[in-house]
């Protein structure tokens, strides 16, 4: 008994330690990545994580669309936004913490399956684990699943010591969380079925019961998500409706395993891309589940009439599975190591675990039974996995049991030479050196080295910043290692446009068509370069070729319908855009640019109807992660996203009321503009012109000093404020605002006139 009590204070004083170890071994992790450039710039799937977050932490919990992704780590990142501010560093320190609690996880599993050194090496092992820290620290979902997957397993074999319905309904809710983070564990449930009913030693009655409460508490959660997702959507979408598109990604004619490339759009995809191939093929607006369900049956129709194909993609992709070789899927990991020299110096990673956990897994076959929820985890989800396309993060949840088997492969090498078993070694270490060669083997020539990608996000978040020359650099980069490399002509183009140096930017824009001749915003960028210089005519034809590469390409439309403005094409315009929201009503874009051809026109009321249209509809996250190639003029107040349309909207519309001596409409459509676009500078002068009409000169005067503020440099806002400080009995400060006025323009007649008359007040009321 005392013997048991020293033990059991050796394993809690072990369970501190390591706990604390992996933690402070993950701060030090988190403390070196706080200061590279991704820490506060998230790209890709964790920007779309990110932006869906801070939507639901200010106040969106419900959403108006069906989930594309499953929910949970977006909610669960929302909420920690809610609590504590929009802010990087406290959620990778939470995410750090829950990693710490899963070493601890992993030990209780290790002892319960196999006993406690097992369980102190795999502890030990997991903490080190490089790869499992890297992705703690990222705005990515596949910690969490780590967390759930050994929780889910430890608490099903709890359950079968201490049997319940709670116990098993507490398993299901679990399940349930994984589920609503990742569906690919429902492929497990069939398993875990079949553990209860026909492994488990109890009458059958209770195994019935305990089936039932397990399945209860898998529902717990999903049947929400589904309830939800019909009410916002009026679609069956059981959790997300990603996963057919994602099921022909990995399974068609021109996927290689690993890249999510959608053909024929490559890896430059869009959901609206896919919306569109349904669309055009069954002539009608898809709903969700109609589009996932039409990729997968493509994905089959793949599979039954290519078997041979598929099959060679199947090895493939089980070969890269297994493969020490860390597929990056958001930013490759080796390029990402050198912002961190922890990362560099832990020695453990899939090279070595992989081997030793199928050693340990040949060596724990012949006890099947009791490790079958265990092995039918890896085998399930291993396959899930494989069903669609594999890279490094897909693989995570299945690693803390390949570390258990790790650990067991050595402890029973350790014991086979202890006991002088060495056939048996000998064996076992053969097995560990074949799979060692294959783990380590490179039959698919992956490359560690190609940083184009990578070189290519760098400056993507460099222009993001602002910062062009080093964002230069880094698309320079990218080319010199990958000259045909998609995007990176566009963006370095984008760079030249920003500075002015358009025949630079026109050279890029044509490179990248040479190197990625489908590329439509490289022609789009080319029609607002055109429409610049004033061909009008090359510019809508351009519009036009982007168009025939992608019909629903919203950005070209605008281009065209701005580029027939400039010639007074009307018709023209006003047919483009009508036929393109005809097409696609959720372009509401277009509404403003329809709007301005009726003001244009004199068409009031019609107008107004556009813009009021655009007014009412909800502003939500936008991601501009993929408009970094888009180039946009001066006349295109596109370029502020919704918010900043509807900006221009609610002024247009103040114009259009002040012009039908409608003045209260007037006033409340100009403070509407500027509630939406603060530093509106021009829509601060009308409202304080509109209020010195109403003979309002303190809060005329208030509105001009705002457009002043956002635009230090227009005359005219100098004048009218002179103007009204006059009618105030300002004159020194009047007198100040004329003079500079005339600065800015010496040949502002008006302000010239009303200066004069403005000095002889002045010598009126100080005479000498």
């Amino acid at each position: 008994m005392k013997s048991k009590i020293v033990q059991d204070k050796k394993e809690l004083y072990f369970l501190f330690g390591i706990f604390f170890f992996s933690f402070v071994l993950r701060l030090i992790y988190l403390s070196q990545m706080s200061s590279n450039p991704y820490f506060t710039l998230p790209t890709m799937d964790a920007l779309y994580h990110d932006l869906w977050a801070q939507s639901i932490a200010q106040g969106n919990w419900i959403g108006d669309q069906v989930f594309f992704r499953a929910p949970f780590y977006p909610y669960f990142l929302g909420t920690v936004y809610k609590l504590f501010g929009h802010n990087y560093f406290i959620p990778r320190l939470i995410q750090h913490l829950i990693g710490s609690f899963s070493v601890i996880l992993i030990y209780f599993l290790a002892r319960r399956l196999f006993n406690r050194r097992i369980a102190t090496l795999s502890a030990i092992l997991t903490s080190i684990y490089g790869v499992m820290v890297y992705y703690e620290d990222e705005l990515l979902l596949d910690f969490l699943l780590v967390f759930f997957g050994v929780l889910l397993i430890l608490l099903l074999h709890r359950a079968e010591d201490n049997p319940g319905k709670s116990k098993f309904f507490l398993a299901g809710l679990v399940t349930s969380l994984f589920a609503i983070t990742r569906p690919n564990i429902l492929i497990f449930i069939p398993f875990a079925l079949v553990w209860i009913l026909f492994l488990l030693k109890f009458n059958f009655k209770k195994k019935i019961v305990f089936s039932l409460f397990f399945l209860l508490g898998l529902l717990a959660l999903i049947l929400p998500v589904t309830a939800r997702n019909y009410l916002v959507g009026k679609d069956f979408v059981l959790i997300s409706s990603q996963g057919g598109i994602n099921f022909y990604i990995g399974n068609n004619p021109q996927a290689d395993g690993t890249s999510a490339f959608l053909p024929p759009y490559g890896d430059d995809w869009e959901y609206q891309d896919a919306v569109y191939e349904v669309q055009k093929n069954t002539n009608k607006l898809p709903r969700p589940s109609e589009v996932s369900d039409y990729y997968l049956k493509k994905g089959v129709d793949f599979i039954l009439h290519s078997p041979r194909k598929f099959l060679s993609l199947f090895i493939k992709k089980t070969y890269l599975f297994w493969n020490s070789f860390e597929i990056s899927n958001n930013q490759d990991i080796y390029f990402f190591k050198r912002y961190s020299a922890l990362i560099r110096i832990l020695p453990l990673g899939f090279w070595i675990i992989a081997p030793l956990s199928l050693v340990g897994i040949l060596l724990s076959l012949k006890s099947w039974k009791k490790y079958f929820l265990v092995l039918t985890f890896v085998l399930s989800y291993s396959f899930s996995v494989l069903l669609f396309f594999v890279n490094s993060r897909f693989r995570l949840p299945v690693l803390p049991f390949l570390i258990v088997f790790s650990s067991f492969a050595l402890i029973q090498l350790f014991e086979y030479a202890r006991r002088g078993s060495f056939k048996k070694l000998g064996l076992a270490f053969l097995l560990f050196l074949l799979f060692f060669l294959f783990s380590n083997s490179n039959f698919y020539h992956l490359d560690k080295a190609n940083f184009a990608q990578s070189y290519f996000s760098l400056g993507n978040l460099f222009l993001k910043k602002g910062n062009l020359q080093k964002a230069e650099e880094e698309y320079l980069l990218a080319l010199k290692e990958n000259p045909s490399l998609q995007r990176a002509h566009l963006n370095l183009g984008n760079i030249y446009f920003h500075q002015k140096d358009y025949s630079r930017a026109e050279k890029e824009f044509l490179e990248e068509l040479k190197a990625n001749p489908r590329q439509e915003k490289a022609y789009n960028n080319l029609s607002v370069l055109y429409r610049i210089r004033g061909d009008y005519l090359e510019a809508t034809a351009l519009a036009k070729q982007a168009l025939e590469i992608k019909p629903y390409y919203k950005e070209a439309y605008i281009n065209s319908a701005l580029a027939y403005l400039k010639t007074e094409n009307y018709l023209s315009a006003e047919s483009s855009l009508v036929s393109a929201l005809a097409l696609y009503p959720s372009f509401i874009d277009l509404k403003f640019y329809l709007g301005l051809i009726y003001q244009r026109q004199g068409k009031a009321n019609e107008a107004l109807q556009q813009y009021d249209e655009l007014l009412r509809e909800k502003v939500t996250g936008e991601n501009l992660e993929y408009n970094l190639g888009l180039i946009y003029s001066k006349d295109d107040p596109s370029q502020g996203g919704l918010s900043g349309l509807k900006a221009y909207a609610a002024y247009n519309s103040g114009l259009i009321y002040l012009q039908k001596k409608e003045i209260d409409l007037a006033q409340k459509s100009l403070i509407q503009s500027i509630e939406l676009k603060p530093n509106f500078a021009e829509a601060h002068a009308i409202l304080g012109n509109l209020y010195d009409l109403r003979r309002e000169y303190e809060p005329a005067a208030d509105e001009l000093e705002e457009a002043i503020k956002d635009s230090p440099d227009n005359p005219v806002y100098h004048y009218n404020l002179g103007l009204i400080l006059a009618k105030t009995k300002n004159l020194t400060l009047a007198k100040q605002e004329l003079e500079m006025a005339l600065r800015l323009s010496p040949d502002f007649k008006l302000a010239q006139e009303k200066l004069r008359l403005v000095d002889s007040l002045l010598s009126i009321q100080s005479p000498k």
